[in-house]
């Protein structure tokens, strides 16, 4: 009988933690917020098996919405629930440096569309403004380096 490949199933986790940067904590600790079904054992063996970190301490809060105003019929609603968790590591933990907007997450293509739809707005035909021409310049040359 011939081996069976593809058979083991791997099983990825559909879990968001977000980083809540937080100038109160030690260095060996991180904030996270985290969806409410999550429990202290399955945020450490989150963290330990995706990241191969060394969980010592786990602590949860569950946060309560906050209250607003409806402007339409003037009730008082409260926004959905958090839960925040502080984890201790072992290991100092450091916070990812802030994206580049601008650069790396297409913050240049989208002021060029900006741009590109004002400029249909004023006319049927479309002529590029010096600065529209420029952003298609860099945005050309950054797509040639990625490339290369």
């Amino acid at each position: 009988m011939a081996p069976k490949f593809g058979n083991f199933k791997i099983y990825f986790p559909n879990i968001v933690f977000k980083i809540i940067p937080d100038p109160r904590l030690t260095k060996h600790q991180a904030a996270f917020r985290i969806p409410l079904n999550l429990n202290k054992l399955d945020v450490r063996d989150y963290l330990t098996h995706i990241y191969n970190v060394t969980v010592t301490d786990v602590r949860t809060a569950v946060l309560p919405g906050k209250m607003s105003v409806n402007r339409f019929t003037g009730q008082k609603e409260r926004s959905s629930r958090t839960k925040k968790a502080i984890v201790t590591m072992k290991e100092s933990f450091q916070y990812p440096e802030a994206p580049d907007l601008d650069g790396d997450f297409g913050g240049k293509q989208k002021k060029f569309e900006m741009l590109r739809t004002a400029n249909r707005m004023k006319g049927w035909n479309y002529r590029p403004s010096p600065e529209a021409k420029q952003l298609r310049k860099e945005i050309a040359e950054a797509q040639a380096k990625k490339d290369k």
